[in-house]
């Protein structure tokens, strides 16, 4: 009988040090891609302008603004969109 009890008491043992050998392989695998990433090339890309400020102010008079039209956005699907709450409201 006690044999038997021996044999249950080792088997939840080994299931568990599996367990932790999963997580902590699981655990280097995602802090090896985190750090993949943001070797990556940054999103944001600047570009120099060479006209000075004060020749674009001038060019946009009065008069060309409004006529000026509206150009189309560049739009990104990898942002998400996060839903927003006033927050003066109570329901």
């Amino acid at each position: 009988m006690m044999l038997q009890y021996n044999k249950l008491i080792r088997l939840p043992l080994v299931g568990l040090a599996l367990l932790c050998v999963l997580v902590v392989v699981s655990l280097a695998v995602r802090r090896r891609k985190r750090a993949e990433k943001a070797g990556s090339k940054p999103r944001i890309i600047k570009h120099s302008v060479e006209t000075p400020s004060e020749e674009v102010l001038k060019h946009w008079t009065a008069d060309k603004m409004r006529d000026a039209k509206a150009t189309n956005m560049p739009t990104s699907n990898d942002l998400k969109q996060v839903k927003q709450h006033s927050q003066g409201s109570t329901d």
